[in-house]
C-alpha cells in the first residue's frame, strides 16, 4: 500500500505544477490523513520508508527524498537534488542544482547548491552555504554564516564557523577549524590545526600538526 497520495491541491512554482500530498497510513511521526508538502511527481518521495515532506516544504524538478529522510519547515529541494539515508533539510533551507544531503546529515537555515554534497553525519547550519562542487563530510560542520565553495572540502570532524570562508580547491580536514571571519583559499589546513580571528591562508600554503594562525595573520 502506498503511504501517501497526491491531492487536488496544486500550485505553480518555477513553471512546475506541484501537488500537495496526504498520508494514507500511519508511519514514523505521520498519521493517516495528515497533509504533507508539495511535489511534482510520485517518484519524488519513497513509499517504503518513513521519509516525509511537511506541509510547508517543496521538493520538485527531478529531486528525491528517500530512506527515512525529512524535508521540513519551509525548505525547498529542487533541480535534481537528493536527500537520503536518514538526513534532514529544515528551517528555510534550499538544496538545489543536483546537490546531495546523505547519511545522517542535516542542513538547517542554509543553502547547498551547484553539485555540492553534505554527507556522513555532517551539518550545515545558520545561514551557511556550500556551493560549486564542494563537499562537507565525515562529521564536519559549517555554521554561523560560513561558506565552503569552489571545489573545496571540509572533512573528518573539521569545522568552518563564524562567517569564515573555505574556497578555491581548499581542504580543511582532520579535526581542524577555520573560525572568526578567516579565509582559506587555494590552501590546506589539516591535523588539528586552526585558522582564526580574521586570518588568511592562501596560495598553496599548508597549516598542519596542530598549528594555530590567528589575529589578522596572512600566510601564503
Amino acid at each position: 500500500m502506498n503511504k501517501y497520495e497526491l491531492t487536488t491541491n496544486t500550485k505553480i512554482v518555477d513553471g512546475f505544477t506541484l501537488f500537495q500530498i496526504k498520508a494514507l497510513k500511519d508511519f514514523g511521526n505521520v498519521k493517516a490523513g495528515h497533509m504533507g508538502g508539495w511535489i511534482d511527481d510520485t517518484s519524488t518521495l519513497d513509499h517504503n520508508t518513513t521519509s516525509w515532506i511537511d506541509e510547508t516544504s517543496m521538493v520538485f524538478a527531478g529531486s528525491i527524498v528517500s530512506n527515512n529522510s525529512m524535508v521540513e519547515n519551509n525548505s525547498t529541494v529542487k533541480d535534481g537534488s537528493t536527500v537520503k539515508n536518514k538526513s534532514t533539510v529544515k528551517n528555510r533551507s534550499i538544496v538545489k542544482d543536483h546537490s546531495t544531503v546523505t547519511n545522517n546529515s542535516t542542513v538547517s537555515n542554509s543553502t547547498v547548491k551547484n553539485n555540492s554534497t553534505v554527507k556522513n553525519s555532517s551539518t550545515v547550519t545558520n545561514r551557511s552555504i556550500v556551493s560549486n562542487n564542494s563537499m562537507v563530510e565525515n562529521n564536519s560542520t559549517v555554521d554561523n554564516g560560513s561558506t565552503v565553495k569552489n571545489n573545496s572540502t571540509a572533512k573528518n570532524r573539521s569545522t568552518v564557523t563564524n562567517n569564515s570562508t573555505v574556497t578555491n580547491y581548499s581542504t580543511v580536514r582532520n579535526h581542524s577549524t577555520v573560525t572568526n571571519r578567516s579565509t582559506v583559499t587555494r590552501a590546506f589546513v589539516k591535523d588539528s590545526s586552526t585558522v582564526k580571528n580574521n586570518s588568511t591562508v592562501s596560495n598553496g600554503a599548508t597549516i598542519e600538526n596542530g598549528e594555530t594562525i590567528t589575529n589578522f595573520t596572512n600566510i601564503k
